[in-house]
């Protein structure tokens, strides 16, 4: 990284033109389906459509939270990895080696790279752990007769 650059944003840039383009396709995708209707899922029963939609939720859900708890492992090690070379170049110029003041920027350029690393470890257990709230929450309704989505 050149001295004085700043972190690199989040998302990187296109990354959000990239992330339209696929929703809009998905979107599309999903309309084609409802047009198509295969399967017959407007004939089958409600409450057979919504058991459906509550697997596919666990499911996503899921999915969900092992991305969230690998995204919190990989912003960990990238945390401390930028603190491991941020040490690097300062003990490379506290023993002389090369350009005092670029070893300086370069330690301090890592010691924010880890520090911004931390704050989205940290963002991401948060919602790790919001979600596991939600989900003790959910099964405490369910245990107690509660719908939550209001359903007959």
């Amino acid at each position: 990284m050149p001295p004085g650059a700043d972190i690199e944003p989040w998302p990187p840039p296109g990354r959000r033109e990239e992330i339209d383009t696929r929703l809009d396709a998905v979107r599309a995708r999903l309309q084609e389906l409802r047009e198509r209707d295969p399967g017959g899922v407007r004939g089958r029963a409600v409450g057979e459509r919504v058991e459906s939609a509550r697997h596919h939720a666990t499911e996503a859900h899921a999915a969900a939270v092992e991305v969230l708890a690998s995204a919190v492992e990989a912003f960990r090690h990238a945390a401390q990895a930028h603190e491991r070379a941020a040490s690097v170049h300062e003990r490379a110029g506290a023993k002389g080696i090369g350009d005092l003041h670029e070893h300086e920027q370069r330690a301090a350029l890592h010691r924010a790279a880890a520090a911004a690393d931390w704050q989205r470890a940290e963002r991401a257990q948060s919602l790790l752990a919001g979600s596991e709230r939600a989900r003790s929450s959910r099964r405490t309704a369910a245990r107690d007769g509660i719908d939550l989505l209001g359903t007959p």
